[in-house]
């Protein structure tokens, strides 16, 4: 399909058809890229959907990451995600069909609305892997600054641990001159992967005591993810949270103070020991 070519919804419904969505999927998908946000109230009227088959639609494209629901629990709003990732999941998919996708990517884009920036938005995120897949995210979008307070399923290898979390971190610092500030519960099996961070100047905090940690907290440039502790049966477990998205200074500051004081109260610097000289005779 050649980028230049102009298509009209009902064009552009059918090409999003063909990479796997259902009619109404295509609608329901189509009317919130144009709109960004809106009820199921106000989806149904602008898609031409019924109104109870736009929840089925949403419940498909929620459980495929696509869009996302405001967390309240009456008259919520949903709101595409941003377009650019959507198409790379389906190119993943559909490696076939990359030409079709990047074309899609660029028509659905300009039928967008309004191209003011998003306003800021706490989302409620539930599940392990949709918390360990937003802080891939957000680790990988950071610019300026990664402050992260390391819950300890993430470093447990019998929940798939430190093999990508700390991964993750030594390649965003060696690929850039972000800051860095993590605090986590330290423990032999770390000691290795410890030394390859500090030798890159990032900043560590082990956390002292017994004490279960609480919550867990990353804050890059302008959002921020909190996991809640939710289950200790056999091991810690964070399968709950907030995400804040294009937040402001106001909203990032309280979170920012909660960090600082958690690693000034209840964490211990890690550094580097030089290696001693052998003693002369």
């Amino acid at each position: 399909m050649p980028e230049s070519k102009k298509l009209d919804e009902p064009e552009i419904e059918e090409a999003l058809q063909s990479l796997g969505f259902t009619k109404n999927d295509s609608k329901v998908l189509l009317t919130l890229c144009k709109y960004k946000i809106l009820s199921p109230a106000d989806i149904a009227k602008h898609s031409g959907v019924d109104r109870a088959r736009v929840y089925d639609s949403l419940n498909r494209l929620i459980e495929k990451g696509f869009i996302q629901k405001e967390p309240v629990k009456r008259g919520a709003n949903y709101q595409v995600i941003p377009i650019e990732r959507i198409f790379k999941v389906i190119r993943e998919e559909y490696k076939a069909k990359i030409d079709d996708t990047l074309a899609l990517e660029k028509i659905i884009s300009d039928l967008e609305v309004t191209k003011d920036e998003s306003e800021p938005r706490v989302w409620a995120i539930n599940s392990r892997s949709k918390i360990r897949k937003k802080i891939k995210e957000l680790i990988n979008s950071a610019e300026n600054r990664i402050f992260f307070i390391i819950t300890p399923d993430l470093l447990m290898q019998e929940l798939g641990g430190y093999d990508w979390v700390l991964k993750e971190i030594w390649n965003k610092k060696f690929s850039s001159d972000i800051d860095i500030v993590v605090a986590l519960k330290y423990d032999d099996t770390l000691k290795e992967e410890i030394k390859k961070l500090l030798k890159l100047s990032i900043t560590i905090h082990s956390i002292e005591g017994d004490n279960v940690i609480p919550f867990g907290l990353l804050i890059t440039d302008n959002q921020f993810l909190l996991s809640t502790l939710d289950s200790v049966v056999e091991a810690p477990e964070y399968t709950s949270g907030l995400w804040l998205e294009n937040g402001t200074p106001k909203q990032l500051v309280g979170y920012e103070h909660l960090f600082r004081y958690f690693i000034t109260s209840q964490c211990k610097l890690i550094k580097l020991t030089p290696r001693k000289a052998p003693a002369q005779n």
